[in-house]
């Protein structure tokens, strides 16, 4: 690890330094979704099909994910909307290929993240401990930059 590696500074929230509670829903496809995922650095990204940002940034998201997904990174994407084609033909449209789910009406998935509004993404270590949460405020720095810093400082952290 370099020594100007760092971890880029996180926006406050109430869940910041403390283990994530393990969620487990269906992705689109049918396949179960447990995350944070365990010894494994787990990006969960919540988006809406109507947020230009959250679409802005999931290209990125996904560049990310095939550079890194076999150096231990899992990415999740939480889909806020309530039309589950909708999403799907965004994700084709755009060419995500990780795991999205739909958290439309009960909402339990933005519950347990404590989510008020995206785009806002949450990033975990091996531990399974939140240690990065940014989102559509912070407009000083790109999401998708800070997330990969993120990412690339705790792959490098020792399990």
């Amino acid at each position: 690890m370099g020594c100007s590696a760092q971890l880029p500074p996180s926006a406050p929230h109430d869940l910041l330094g403390k283990p994530g509670e393990v969620q487990s829903a269906a992705a689109l496809d049918g396949t179960l979704v447990a995350f944070p995922e365990r010894g494994r650095v787990t990006v969960v990204d919540f988006w809406g099909t109507s947020c230009k940002p959250c679409i802005a940034a999931m290209p990125g998201l996904e560049d990310l994910y095939q550079d890194k997904k076999g150096a231990g990174l899992t990415v999740v994407g939480v889909a806020v909307d309530d039309n589950p084609g909708l999403v799907d033909e965004t994700l084709k449209k755009l060419g995500v290929h990780y795991p999205n789910l739909l958290d439309d009406t009960s909402s339990s998935v933005r519950g347990a993240f404590l989510v008020t509004d995206i785009p806002r993404s949450f990033v975990f270590d091996r531990k399974g401990k939140l240690r990065l949460v940014i989102g559509g405020e912070d407009k000083e720095r790109d999401m998708v930059s800070v997330v990969r810093q993120a990412v690339d400082f705790l792959l490098e952290e020792s399990p």
